[in-house]
């Protein structure tokens, strides 16, 4: 069973390659040069603040799209097109095997992000990749235990996942201050508000709020754990 998940690591990359990198990397560019162009339209000089700036206007545009283009079918897509009679026709573990795919597109993901700074640096202002790259680490594993668990349930998680997440963002804007049972019911909800804080404090300053991070990371766990519990004992097809 192990030399068959080492097996399919190797066609997870190779798939992570052929059906996301290319899109991620397209979405980064496209966003990049629509915030980037008109600056250097107007001739801006960048020094290091204002290369910061520009950073921290992008990277969560493109870290948030990029998450949902990488976390869309992570399992979904095997039960709908009928892939799962063919990956799991020699032993293997499907809860393993899912989750080595959620590993595995994590590493690409931050791959493809690394590639982006680099052209950051061409083309504005190099930065230092450290932060940049923790921030969109804890964007997909603050989305990816959510999302790995809609996409375990249901064969269409795309919309699922983008009602879930724009409902908790919205929700959590106007409700924020308010009391009773809306603020159980934003209480919750996937905690994703707090990203907005984690850019500043990660990108800008190299430091973090331990008790956000862990509420992200926390509550995403708890829904891959449950995902990971429903590819145990459902049928997969």
């Amino acid at each position: 069973m192990r030399e068959n998940l080492v097996r399919y690591l190797v066609w997870q990359m190779r798939d992570f390659a052929r059906e996301r990198a290319v899109a991620l990397l397209l979405i980064g560019l496209a966003i990049g040069f629509t915030t980037i162009a008109p600056f250097k339209a107007m001739q801006v000089s960048f020094d290091d603040v204002a290369a910061r700036r520009v950073l921290l206007i992008s990277l969560p545009q493109v870290a948030f799209i990029a998450a949902f283009v990488a976390f869309n079918g992570m399992i979904s897509s095997d039960r709908k097109m009928g892939y799962y009679r063919f990956l799991f026709s020699k032993p293997v573990s499907i809860p393993v095997f899912y989750a080595q795919r959620f590993v595995v597109y994590m590493v690409g993901f931050l791959a493809v992000f690394a590639l982006l700074l680099a052209v950051f640096g061409l083309v504005v202002k190099p930065v230092a990749p450290l932060g940049a790259l923790a921030y969109c680490a804890l964007v997909y594993l603050s989305l990816g235990g959510i999302a790995f668990f809609i996409s375990s349930l249901f064969r269409h998680d795309w919309p699922i996942l983008a009602a879930v997440f724009l409902g908790s963002s919205i929700l959590h804007s106007i409700w924020d201050t308010r009391e009773g049972w809306r603020r159980m019911v934003i209480s919750v909800l996937p905690p994703l508000h707090k990203l907005n804080a984690a850019l500043g404090d990660i990108v800008s300053r190299g430091t973090v709020d331990t008790t956000a991070v862990m509420w992200l990371l926390g509550y995403s766990a708890f829904f891959f754990a449950a995902g990971l519990m429903v590819l145990r004992r459902r049928p997969i097809g």
